[in-house]
């Protein structure tokens, strides 16, 4: 039944075919037809070749269409004669169906009943004069599925045929392809991993392809490489890692990729991103400035460490290709000559707008236009604006997982860049319409203006976390290297034209505000700066401890993922806490006595570097406790605490009346008078006793005194008034009868 089938197909094409287009057409045989499932109506898998160069090479349009089994349908062909596209906004305006539609078609499968899996395979062939293609420019062309009966449209697939014929002069167009190699970050301080996802993406998840898709692209790509993703790989390949607590081995795959990746890049252009792929325009707004000129500086070192060749960091790429003004200033601050926006980002003046001589700018053609502009900064010298094409971009970085898309989405690209080569671009002839090219004919055979100069446009993904198909990407560059109209340059190359296309302002609206990183956000990360610039800068010998875990909560890969952002700061957190914890005040109760005196304060170091820190000491019951210092604070010089080692200073104070339990708060300051750590509060027991005891001392003296001067008056006394009488002559006493003998006493 299937032969039958497909026997009939094939007469019925022949016979039902008109006069003008005498291609073949045929329903492919069963094992074709098992083999293709797609999920759509309608798949169109090949479309050869993607450039028409030979009119009389035939055109080969294969696909499957589905449906209910058993039901009837109609491929049909439809197409433009003689009349290629004239602009860009045209083909979006064809493939959006808004405006533009094919005169003529072409039915190439009459009623041809579906099989029992619900699917008809096609394969037919047309020649360019078929489809009368007369002159060179993009045409469109429309596969669609139709029901057999009732003629209602099932599925269409509308795509554009370039017809180039060799022999004839077109225009050149450089190109310039920007990708980015970046990853979100996998550790929150630097020797703890939050997740183990690298180590898959490495192995078969996107790091995977991203490396394919550099081993596979030529040297006219420019990559941009994060260097916090390198980082992070060699900490992964280097050793044993804490992920989330748990001690895990070295991963040898990580290095394998880390020196695969330094192979595939070798001898291209290689441009560091900021350390971490920062949010710069959030950084800026919330005034973290500084951060943001560090991960500048911070990216170009590490990427030349870690591939082994010099790397620059003079170009960036906002995220989302959108900036400010304000961001534009630090960056250009920061040693950035050049940055990568999304076109949309830099408009040209709308009618009506007046330019700096105060003259009212034409509004612009409807033609592409620059690829960079001239950016003034505050900056001693201008950045440059290096402007991605919108269209081009999001077919480069679009998602081809669908079967036929990735061949689609190629001859789009192709059509899009032959039209730009084919539209005019010198002053003298925007207006003259799209074939206004060197060596170009018109109908009436009257040459037309040629071109001053050859246009230049850049293809960059939307995303940088982007997921790359590699055998598209590779694909694609190599269709656009083939192609006689493109030229491959490098993303360096491109320079602001003179008189180029008059642009308004930067375009940063509040939906572009909306998706910084948030204030609450940044209002931690900004804390945990201060803290981690204690952390550095108590040390004897000045050590950022932390400032790449700060970097790295600065990325904007965190933007719409405020969860696990929430929990890298919350780790880093808990690992300077611990640090700053390894110095610290001894909170024991201390006590002084009397109406002033010192109460010793003890700080222990248990870092094993030197630390330089002074000591504030203030009251917190300052009707008991006074600090005996100015404005009753008590600062210690900048104080040396050996590692391992506890130093004591003793603090003046003053008891007020009479005394009782007191506190004291200790904080610690570094040596830039910066908070570190918070105060401590030790409990001090101020009795306010030294009058007592001096009346206490004074009481004992006055009775020692009387003791004293009793015991004279005693003597004395026996000396006047003798108990013993005179002796006999046997040496007895004389005492009568009755007397005591006198009390034996010791001469000390």
């Amino acid at each position: 039944m299937i032969r039958k089938a497909a026997l009939l197909t094939l007469l019925t094409a022949l016979l039902a075919s008109p006069a003008g287009m005498a291609g073949t057409a045929v329903a492919a045989p069963p094992d074709r037809v098992a083999a293709a499932a797609p999920a759509d109506p309608l798949l169109v898998s090949e479309i050869t070749p993607e450039v028409v160069r030979d009119t009389a090479a035939p055109v080969t349009i294969a696909g499957t269409a589905a449906g209910t089994p058993g039901s009837s349908v109609r491929v049909v062909v439809r197409y433009s004669p003689n009349r290629p596209l004239a602009s860009r906004a045209e083909m979006a305006a064809y493939l959006a169906e808004q405006g533009y539609a094919p005169s003529n078609y072409s039915t190439r499968v009459q009623a041809t009943p579906l099989d029992q899996a619900g699917k008809l395979a096609f394969r037919f062939t047309m020649t360019s004069e078929e489809l009368r293609m007369s002159r060179p420019g993009v045409y469109p062309l429309a596969i669609e599925v139709a029901d057999a009966v009732t003629g209602q449209r099932l599925a269409i697939e509308r795509t554009f045929l370039t017809y180039a014929p060799k022999g004839e002069q077109i225009p050149t167009v450089k190109l310039a392809v920007a990708l980015p190699l970046v990853d979100r970050p996998h550790r929150a301080d630097d020797a703890t991993f939050m997740d183990d996802d690298l180590s898959g993406s490495l192995v078969s998840g996107r790091l995977a392809s991203l490396l394919q898709t550099a081993q596979d692209t030529g040297d006219g790509v420019t990559w941009f490489v994060d260097p916090a993703l390198l980082d992070d790989v060699r900490v992964l390949s280097s050793g044993p890692r804490s992920v989330k607590g748990a001690r895990k081995d070295a991963d040898p795959a990580a290095g394998q990729w880390l020196n695969g990746l330094r192979g595939a890049l070798t001898g291209k252009t290689v441009i560091a991103t900021p350390y971490a792929d920062p949010d710069v325009a959030a950084l800026v707004h919330h005034g973290l400035d500084k951060q943001a000129a560090a991960s500048v500086q911070r990216g170009a070192a590490l990427a030349t460490e870690l591939l082994g060749r010099q790397i620059h960091g003079t170009t960036a790429w906002p995220a989302g290709g959108k900036i400010d003004r304000d961001a534009v200033d630090e960056l250009a601050m920061s040693g950035v000559t050049s940055v990568l926006l999304s076109g949309d980002a830099l408009p040209p003046r709308a009618d009506g707008q007046t330019g700096q001589t105060g003259q009212t700018v034409l509004p612009p053609a409807p033609i592409t236009t620059d690829a960079a502009a001239r950016l003034d900064t505050v900056a001693e010298n201008p950045v440059t604006a290096l402007l991605a094409d919108p269209a081009l971009s999001e077919i480069l970085g679009g998602d081809v997982s669908a079967p036929g898309a990735a061949m689609l989405a190629r001859q789009r690209f192709l059509a899009e860049t032959a039209m730009i080569a084919f539209e005019p671009h010198s002053p003298q002839n925007q207006r003259l319409g799209p074939f206004a090219q060197l060596g170009q004919t018109g109908q009436s055979g009257q040459e037309t203006t040629a071109r001053t100069a050859s246009p230049t446009v850049i293809a960059a993904p939307r995303s940088h976390l982007w997921t790359p198909d590699p055998a598209f990407v590779s694909g694609l560059l190599q269709a656009a290297s083939d192609a006689p109209w493109l030229r491959m340059t490098p993303l360096d190359s491109v320079k602001p034209v003179r008189g180029g296309t008059p642009r308004g302002d930067l375009s940063y609206t509040e939906r572009d505000r909306q998706a910084e990183l948030s204030r609450s956000y940044l209002a931690t990360v900004r804390k945990l700066e201060r803290k981690a610039d204690a952390v550095a800068t108590v040390t004897e010998e000045h050590t950022d401890v932390f400032h790449t875990a700060i970097l790295r909560l600065a990325s904007a890969s965190w933007r719409g993922d405020g969860k696990r952002a929430a929990s890298f700061a919350a780790q880093v957190q808990k690992a300077i806490d611990a640090r700053i914890g390894d110095v610290s005040v001894l909170d024991t109760p201390r006590a002084v006595a009397g109406s002033n005196g010192q109460v010793p304060v003890s700080v222990a170091n248990n870092l094993d570097k030197d630390i330089q820190i002074k000591i504030q000491v203030t009251s917190g019951s300052k009707s008991r406790l006074a600090i005996e210092a100015p404005d009753g604070v008590y600062v210690t010089p900048t104080t040396r605490i050996l590692a391992g080692r506890s130093q004591l200073v003793n603090v003046p104070v003053i008891v007020r009346d009479e005394g009782g339990d007191a506190s004291i708060s200790v904080q610690l300051l570094t040596d830039e008078d910066e908070k570190y750590g918070s105060a401590v509060r030790v409990v001090v027991r101020a009795t306010g006793y030294t009058g007592i005891a001096l009346v206490i001392v004074g009481a004992a003296v006055v009775i020692m005194l009387a003791a004293v001067v009793m015991r004279i008056l005693r003597r004395r006394s026996r000396r006047a008034f003798p108990f013993d009488g005179p002796r006999d002559e046997g040496g007895t006493s004389g005492r009568g009868p009755g007397a005591v003998p006198a009390e034996r006493t010791q001469t000390p």
